[in-house]
């Protein structure tokens, strides 16, 4: 069954309060679905996820990479963008099989009113936090990144064994000059003391 333009933009609407969206002024009709996409979301959460399994070959119990605090973190990420590091920048995400099997079968994504297969999460998701590393290397790749603070104002919430940190900012300056505090990345997932993007989502 196609994708309904209904679910498309419950979809997207959704994405946002995972951090998968673009802030800042971009609305959520930003978000590119790849076309074509076929969902059947008409069966039951159950089936979604265990066919989504499927696909994957790794089966993580624990979050891999990563930092062991929100602001190592966010420090890491610094490092990685002023040395055009993809490698270190792809550890701080979260993967698609840790998304699947750690993140999304503790999500409100799971049950009514919020319901939604994985597929109809995880696109939205990996295509914004594509978009987002792109615009972090195109504005700050190469250059030396100081880290000063990394700022939460919106509370925690917890969901399962996971820990979910939104709106976080990140005050740093580049080279000399005058410290800025933005929205780099999309909200940080904590579990078992390690920590990782859920993505690259920000307002760049």
């Amino acid at each position: 069954m196609a994708l309904r333009p209904a679910l498309v933009t419950a979809v997207l609407a959704l994405a946002c309060s995972l951090g998968a969206c673009e802030v800042g002024t971009k609305s959520a009709d930003a978000i590119p679905t790849p076309p074509g996409t076929i969902v059947d979301s008409a069966l039951p959460i159950d089936t979604l996820l265990r066919r989504f399994r499927a696909t994957l070959a790794d089966t993580p119990s624990a979050l891999a990479g990563g930092a062991e605090s929100p602001e190592a973190l966010a420090r890491a990420l610094l490092i990685a963008v002023g040395r055009r590091d993809t490698a270190t920048l792809r550890s701080l995400v979260m993967t698609r099989a840790e998304f699947v099997w750690l993140y999304y079968p503790h999500s409100r994504y799971t049950a009514p009113p919020y319901e939604l297969g994985p597929d109809l999460v995880w696109i939205p998701m990996i295509a914004s936090s594509e978009k987002g590393a792109g615009r972090l290397l195109a504005r700050y790749g190469g250059r030396p990144l100081r880290f000063k603070a990394l700022i939460c104002t919106d509370s925690a919430v917890h969901e399962g064994p996971n820990t979910i940190e939104p709106g976080c900012g990140v005050s740093f300056a580049v080279a000399d000059s005058a410290p800025r505090t933005l929205h780099l990345f999309g909200s940080v997932l904590g579990r078992d003391r390690r920590y990782k993007f859920l993505s690259y989502a920000n307002d760049l």
